[in-house]
């Protein structure tokens, strides 16, 4: 599980502040395209995140569902989020 505590998050286009994602059995997945591109020659960037990690598997309350973003498995196809501007001084 991870949660995104600042607006802007260098690997991921489609996540805004207070974003949860869940990754159910550890499935792996690099950045966004392009996103590891657009930070080389950064000095740093303005995020932060974190991630849990539990030995046993987390259960979806029924509460969250009705916060659910239905769409988020398509931020990974969208190519039309502005593009990753890391500070480079």
């Amino acid at each position: 599980m991870l949660y995104y505590a600042s607006s802007e998050f260098m690997s991921r286009k489609g996540i805004e502040f207070g974003s949860i994602t869940h990754h159910p059995d550890g499935i792996p997945h690099g950045p966004h395209p392009g996103r590891t591109e657009a930070s080389i020659g950064a000095k740093y960037t303005d995020e932060l995140a974190v991630m849990m990690d539990s030995f046993r598997p987390l259960k979806v309350a029924k509460q969250a569902t009705e916060i659910e973003d239905k769409s988020y498995h398509k931020s990974w196809l969208d190519t039309q989020h502005e593009q990753f501007s890391p500070p480079t001084s």
